[in-house]
């Protein structure tokens, strides 16, 4: 997948939109969907206001998941530099041995977040990696052993690891976020209802979904600039996407304070979209140009009262080929 749109869906998650009340329809029956949905939610705790979910297993069902992901990794280092290091420590293979990945958090930035991995690995090699650390320490919650490992340079943060169940791995910087997901993950805490505003917009073949219920948290957060004044008029929103006969497709909700501030940014979108096909269109225009306009234009947004609703869809081999010169008809 080309990064622009690996950065569009992770600007979202990033952001953490929080979301409305608005049905999914997205791919699967309905049956798997509720069991996912049962199963995410038995995994977070009640009170958790932003939701990052990967499904690896899903991904790897793509015709062309592979080449996908050879082509991201391959054109950052420092991704493949993180995904080596995981490897590392958990004794696996990516993404083979990667099934689902659940990162959640009450508020932004590091030290907040609890990462949940589910992946084919073993904690005894783990914990032979962590004793070679002498100043690992350990402690435990319930009767579940939390690994502490200090971070090597100054930034003095401690992660803090544990296994609950063979091939669950959970991972924190905040000692309480990790005591709370395992005593929801152990059964000693309630996970969230499966009603919650954050997992409306879940379904079976969602590779990637994002959900969050305080943006203006993100656009407030001290030491950063403040975000754009839009931000601060979002109450809540989600998005999924998934593959769907060879194409990415990607389906979303935003709800606003009022329904003036929901037609404001879809004229603003459109504006957008615009200004992009006149660019495209332009005798000096190069092929990053159009290419990027090529996917504004398969962009859909509208707004009904204070809801946005937002659909986006592109076919993987127009997204392998990325930003060259046009050589057929376009789709």
């Amino acid at each position: 997948m080309r990064w622009e749109i690996i950065t569009m869906v992770f600007v979202l998650a990033a952001t953490r939109v929080a979301m409305p009340a608005v049905p999914a329809s997205g791919g699967g029956s309905p049956a798997s969907s509720i069991a996912l949905t049962k199963s995410i939610a038995s995994q977070v705790p009640a009170d958790t206001r932003w939701i990052i979910y990967l499904n690896f297993d899903q991904a790897m069902k793509t015709p062309d998941a592979g080449k996908l992901l050879s082509q991201f990794l391959n054109s950052h280092p420092s991704a493949k530099s993180t995904i080596g290091k995981v490897e590392t420590i958990l004794g696996n293979k990516f993404p083979d041995d990667f099934h689902q990945i659940l990162i959640m958090g009450r508020q932004v930035g590091p030290g907040h977040g609890v990462v949940v991995m589910h992946a084919t690995a073993a904690q005894s090699h783990i914990s032979q990696l962590i004793a070679l650390n002498s100043a690992a320490s350990t402690m435990t919650v319930g009767k579940t052993r939390v690994n502490m490992i200090p971070s090597s340079d100054s930034k003095g943060y401690t992660t803090f690891e544990a296994s609950p169940e063979q091939g669950t791995f959970v991972v924190s910087r905040s000692e309480h976020a990790i005591a709370d997901e395992l005593h929801v993950l152990t059964g000693k805490s309630n996970g969230m209802t499966m009603n919650n505003p954050l997992l409306v917009g879940l379904h079976q073949k969602a590779i990637i979904y994002v959900a969050d219920t305080d943006i203006a948290q993100l656009a407030n957060r001290p030491g950063r600039h403040h975000g754009p004044g839009w931000m601060k008029s979002v109450t809540g929103a989600w998005m999924a996407l998934q593959e769907n006969n060879n194409k990415i497709d990607v389906k979303g909700r935003i709800a606003l304070i009022n329904a003036e501030s929901a037609a404001r940014i879809v004229q603003i979108a459109q504006g957008w979209q615009a200004a992009m096909d006149l660019g495209a269109t332009s005798a000096h225009a190069n092929p990053h140009q159009i290419f990027m306009a090529g996917l504004a234009d398969r962009l859909n947004v509208g707004a009904i009262g204070k809801v946005i609703s937002f659909h986006w869809t592109m076919s993987l081999a127009k997204l392998l080929a990325g930003p060259r010169k046009p050589t057929t008809a376009a789709e």
